[in-house]
C-alpha cells in the first residue's frame, strides 16, 4: 500500500526550476503574506522584486482577496527554500489561465473552493497585477 501512495504524491518544482517571472511571483508572494501576518511593510522589498510599485500593490491587493476566499490559509513555503507548495503552484496556475485568457480552465481550477463572486474578483486582480508586472 504504502508503494502505490508514494506513486500518487506528486513532487512540487523546485522555486530554481521555474521561469525566473515565476520565481519572482512565488518570493514575492511569500514576502507579502509574512509581512501581512506580522504587520511589517514589504513595498520596497516588493518594488525590487516586482519592477514597480504598481505592481507590488496589485500583488498585495491579491493576497487581500485570496486571504477572506480561501478556505483555508493560504500555505506558503519558508522564505529560504527553493521547495514549492501546492497552494504556490496552485497560484502560479491560476497566474497562467489569467495571462493565457482562459477563463474556463480558471474557473475549474478554483469552483470547488471558492464562489463564482471571489473567483471573478481574483481574476481581475490578477489581469491587474500582470498588466504592470509584465511591462517590466
Amino acid at each position: 500500500m504504502g508503494a502505490i501512495l508514494e506513486k500518487l504524491v506528486v513532487p512540487m518544482p523546485d522555486i530554481r526550476t521555474l521561469a525566473g517571472a515565476e520565481a519572482r511571483i512565488i518570493i514575492s508572494l511569500r514576502l507579502a503574506i509574512i509581512a501581512h501576518k506580522t504587520g511589517q511593510d514589504c513595498r520596497e522589498r516588493l518594488d525590487d522584486r516586482l519592477g514597480s510599485r504598481k505592481a507590488t500593490t496589485r500583488l498585495l491587493l491579491i493576497v487581500e482577496t485570496v486571504g477572506f476566499a480561501w478556505p483555508e490559509a493560504f500555505k506558503i513555503g519558508c522564505p529560504c527554500t527553493p521547495k514549492t507548495t501546492p497552494d504556490e503552484i496552485l497560484f502560479l496556475n491560476m497566474i497562467r489561465y489569467v495571462v493565457a485568457g482562459n477563463k474556463p480552465a480558471y474557473d475549474g481550477l478554483l469552483c470547488e473552493m471558492i464562489d463564482d463572486s471571489a473567483r471573478e474578483r481574483i481574476w481581475f486582480d490578477i489581469q491587474n497585477f500582470t498588466a504592470f508586472y509584465m511591462k517590466s
